[in-house]
């Protein structure tokens, strides 16, 4: 029986799975499994695994999305621990060595590099994003999402008792689960990026309509849990601030200068004392004039 499962859903991955598949075979870390969920994949996404063998298991489903395809593969694993990786991004090979070693948390994650499209971000994300671990509940809702899902290991008793991704999200599932976790549990963070993240122009986080959405519905699960009622209001409205910021800045970046001054006014309502939101709707007005 391995010690890792390693779960990859993949749904019309055929430009990347081979490359991500053969960043896990190269793993330093010998004593895991690579389940592969090919979530209706139309493309030659199931061809380019062929070459594997049985180095890979295969599971075929129906488009389901991302966060059942993800705990589907859970149920097929038989790992101690359960690693995530998407179809598109890569390890280093060292990674799952590292991480089982220094850490003896029940959740981990890690720093990342930024590959592909990644516009104006540094390589190294931790230079524009503090990391850190421990108690990360409030900071997981004030600050985003800030684990990347392809650096997490987590015990697999953990995910189960955790009910697994929230299937009503396609986009931020990662997100809600981490924040239900931390409101129970420490995280362990490994400060080296140990993965490689790809962005590109077909990713779920460009589609800003769908993802502030989700943002919104994932901070009220959020301060719906025990943790998240008992919070002081300052908190709580700060929060709703902050996600109401991040959604006009997404909105802005992809030229919806009235859907961003809209997203604004929301997040300086939620807490007036940010001045943030009015010196980034300031410079929205600048752009458009």
């Amino acid at each position: 029986m391995p010690n890792v499962s390693v779960i990859i859903p993949a749904y019309n991955a055929e430009a990347y799975i081979a490359d991500t598949v053969r960043s896990v075979l190269a793993q330093t870390y010998p004593d895991f499994e690579v389940i592969v969920v090919d979530d209706g994949s139309t493309d030659g996404t199931v061809k380019a695994l062929e070459p594997f063998g049985n180095q890979v298991r295969v599971h075929h489903q129906a488009n389901s999305g991302v966060a059942m395809a993800r705990n589907t593969g859970v149920g097929l694993a038989s790992g101690t621990w359960i690693a995530f990786l998407d179809a598109d991004d890569l390890w280093l090979p060292h990674k799952l060595e590292r991480q089982l070693a220094l850490s003896t948390a029940s959740i981990t994650y890690t720093d990342r590099f930024n590959i592909g499209a990644r516009g104006e971000l540094p390589e190294v994300q931790s230079e524009v994003t503090p990391m850190c671990g421990g108690d990360l509940f409030v900071p997981l809702m004030r600050e985003g999402n800030f684990i990347t899902n392809t650096s997490v290991v987590i015990r697999r008793v953990l995910f189960e008792q955790m009910g697994g991704f929230y299937t009503g999200l396609n986009g931020t599932e990662d997100w809600d689960l981490w924040i239900r976790i931390a409101e129970r549990h420490e995280i362990g963070f490994v400060p080296e990026p140990l993965v490689r993240y790809r962005f590109h122009a077909g990713g779920i986080s460009r589609n800003f309509v769908k993802m502030g959405r989700e943002r919104l519905q994932v901070i009220t699960r959020a301060l719906a849990l025990e943790r998240g009622r008992a919070l002081d209001w300052r908190t709580r409205r700060q929060i709703w601030s902050e996600t109401w910021r991040t959604n006009a800045y997404e909105a802005f970046r992809a030229g919806a200068r009235k859907q961003a001054l809209i997203d604004y006014a929301h997040a300086a309502a939620a807490w007036p004392l940010e001045i943030q939101p009015y010196k980034e709707a300031v410079k929205v007005c600048l752009n458009a004039a």
